[in-house]
């Protein structure tokens, strides 16, 4: 079995996070049984198994209960039971945001959309007319040298970077930082390119401008470098299929995850 392949992790970062799974559910009481008194059809590994496979690459949750030999709603109940045990087993994974900005370090922001089905509380808050489907924005802050730092709560699609930035809390997060971002965050402090009509006369860049903006890009990579490997947890970049209001504990768990998977054994980043 590729662990890597199917879950997103090495065997041993696998086995890591089950041991620590193991060790939350030892701490309660009837850690052997799962809530409900329901009988335990499938091991802790395999309900492991199961949801990271259905993170990693948006499963249908039919396809794994028929490769598992049992129904759909186990499958769908060990998803559920794992999503949360995930969680708070990598819930210091992720950096201390104040920490960074107490250093001075800089940081780069950007928006992602995570696609979402059509629904009727949503329909058209969450349509994104320059996407043109249905979605959340999630705005994603990382460092300079891609360092995955903070997934902001999702915002309806139909928000810009700029006011998605503003409801998610950020802009006055990142106030007094030197922060870099797109022509999507004009109005806010962050450094973003230059533009044709900002100069007098033609309107047209000159070459600092051009030089500025070449350079603010190469640095600008690193962003996107971390938002595509958030992608490839497919239940972010696939329609979202869960239950609507799971959504954003969905996508905090994708970065503790993420963030798992990339530091070195042993080693914190």
């Amino acid at each position: 079995m590729n662990y890597n392949s199917t879950t997103g992790l090495t065997l041993t970062k696998f086995l890591e996070l089950l041991d620590r799974i193991t060790e939350i559910l030892e701490s309660r009481t009837c850690a052997s049984q799962p809530p409900g008194g329901r009988p335990v059809v499938l091991s802790l590994h395999d309900q492991l198994y199961i949801a990271l496979n259905l993170l990693r690459h948006n499963t249908r949750q039919n396809l794994l209960a028929h490769l598992h030999g049992v129904s759909q709603p186990t499958v769908s109940r060990a998803y559920r039971r794992m999503l949360p045990l995930i969680s708070e087993a990598l819930a210091f994974e992720l950096p201390d945001i104040h920490d960074a900005l107490n250093r001075g370090e800089s940081l780069i922001i950007d928006g992602t959309d995570v696609p979402v089905r059509k629904h009727k509380p949503a329909i058209r808050t969450h349509y994104s007319g320059k996407k043109r489907k249905h979605c959340v924005n999630v705005q994603v802050l990382t460092t300079i040298s891609g360092r995955l730092m903070l997934l902001a709560e999702p915002v309806p699609g139909s928000h810009h970077d700029r006011k998605a930035m503003t409801e998610s809390g950020l802009e006055e997060l990142l106030a007094a930082t030197l922060y870099l971002g797109d022509l999507g965050y004009q109005g806010t402090d962050a450094m973003i390119p230059y533009k044709k009509g900002q100069r007098p006369g033609t309107g047209e860049l000159i070459e600092h401008d051009k030089a500025f903006n070449d350079q603010l890009a190469k640095i600008r990579w690193a962003v996107e470098q971390g938002i595509s490997h958030l992608k490839n947890w497919k239940i972010m970049a696939e329609i979202y299929r869960g239950v609507f209001h799971e959504l954003p504990s969905v996508i905090q768990t994708i970065g503790r995850l993420e963030f798992f998977r990339l530091r070195s054994l042993g080693t914190r980043l």
